[in-house]
């Protein structure tokens, strides 16, 4: 018998997502999603073929956000009406911070139906967002799914303060792993491993390290990142600069 894992979704749930509309999923013996492009991008027409070029498209996007560019894709009226009566076709998913000032749409000028984004505060990747990025991926075609962290994030100020003692809140905990290998990174630096200003920015780094490496290794995404029809890659979005530095391709 399948796993609740392996059994994410019902054919009766996508039906209710409206995922079945323009997309050739297959759905295993077992019950598992089966990885399948979309049968055509009917939204957004320029959406990219392959993994590599749509983390270009993505770095594009946020070259344009940075030097205040951006040609605001997507959004007019005839793409909602297109992604509202033919359905969703994203390129990308991402995984982010919840953080107000990091709304993945913006930072990396897409349109509507071109990003499947999951948000939480720490960008943990973990739980039930890592079941949406394989939704996003296994389901609606997105051939790049990046795990997304920020300078001056509140989330790893708080698990560096905290560390080594509990946290009340479970994704501050979740960034634990991050602070451990941060602090070893930094003495080993010669700086000084109580210092937060010198731990955060590592530690935010190494949150998004690790997140990329439990998302390759995961039952959900292995056997796609194996066959090159997906890429996970994780980056760090500094608010001053407004760029995304990718750190693990």
């Amino acid at each position: 018998m399948a796993s609740s894992g392996d059994s994410l979704l019902s054919r009766r749930n996508l039906f209710q997502f409206g995922a079945l509309a323009g997309l050739a999923t297959v759905v295993s013996p077992r019950g598992r999603l089966a990885y399948a492009a979309p049968v055509s991008p009917f939204c957004n027409e320029d959406r990219p073929a392959t993994p590599l070029a749509a983390l270009d498209a993505l770095m594009d996007g946020n070259d344009r956000w940075a030097t205040f560019t951006q040609e605001h894709p997507g959004e007019d009226a005839t793409r909602r009406t297109c992604v509202a009566t033919k359905g969703q076709t994203p390129f990308a998913a991402i995984i982010s911070c919840s953080d107000s000032r990091v709304p993945p749409e913006l930072v990396f000028d897409q349109g509507i139906g071109d990003l499947f984004v999951a948000r939480v505060a720490g960008n943990g990747a973990t739980g039930t967002l890592v079941e949406g990025l394989y939704y996003g991926s296994s389901v609606l075609g997105a051939l790049v799914v990046l795990v997304l962290g920020h300078s001056d994030c509140g989330a790893v100020k708080a698990a560096v303060a905290s560390f080594p003692k509990d946290h009340k809140l479970e994704f501050v905990k979740l960034i634990f792993p991050a602070v451990k290998k941060a602090r070893k990174i930094v003495e080993q630096a010669g700086g000084d491993p109580d210092d937060p200003e010198q731990v955060v920015p590592v530690a935010t780094e190494q949150n998004v390290i690790l997140g990329v490496e439990a998302l390759r290794t995961s039952r959900f995404f292995k056997d796609a990142v194996r066959a090159g029809s997906l890429i996970i890659v994780g980056g760090v979005y500094d608010l001053a600069t407004s760029r995304v530095n990718i750190l693990i391709q």
